[in-house]
């Protein structure tokens, strides 16, 4: 049985081999005709740009400013805790809902809903500037604290708000 594929084996081989060196020599032309002409949509990295970017003199000058950013918001506590002073910081702590998904409403109880408020405030020594977005708390048996809030409102400058 062995002796029948050798005889098979050796005369496909030659075909193979013969039939690979006459077609190479083609496929050799093509590629090389290929090399000498990229696609149109090929894009040389370190190519100078054609039309070279004009700087107006005189050049702008950077300056470091510094920032001051304050975010405030408001959160439900439970009016115990407020009560006998033992607000912690994990009851400060929302959970922003970005994916109902994760949540399985229908095996937890809500116990609390409540509307609050976010409110980012930037101030240099030049400008000061004011967004908001408001959102709604809830509280769920799972024992999480989740909120969802709203988009920001714009940036308002000085008392325009």
């Amino acid at each position: 049985m062995l002796n029948s594929f050798k005889r098979l084996i050796i005369p496909t081989t030659a075909l193979f081999v013969v039939l690979n060196f006459t077609t190479g020599v083609l496929i050799k032309v093509q590629a090389a005709d290929y090399i000498k002409k990229p696609s149109e949509t090929h894009h040389q990295s370190f190519e100078p740009y054609e039309n070279p970017i004009v700087i107006p003199e005189p050049r702008p000058k950077g300056v470091t400013v510094r920032v001051k950013e304050v975010t405030t918001y408001e959160v439900v506590v439970d009016e115990q805790k407020v009560a006998s002073n033992s607000v912690t910081m994990d009851d400060l702590e929302l959970t922003e809902v970005t994916d109902k998904k994760k949540i399985n409403f229908h095996q937890v109880d809500c116990y609390f809903y409540a509307k609050v408020k976010q409110t980012q405030e930037r101030t240099t020594d030049f400008v000061s500037s004011t967004r908001w977005r408001e959102g709604e708390q809830y509280w769920l048996s799972d024992g999480g604290k989740y909120v969802e809030w709203e988009p920001w409102s714009e940036w308002y400058t000085g008392r325009k708000w």
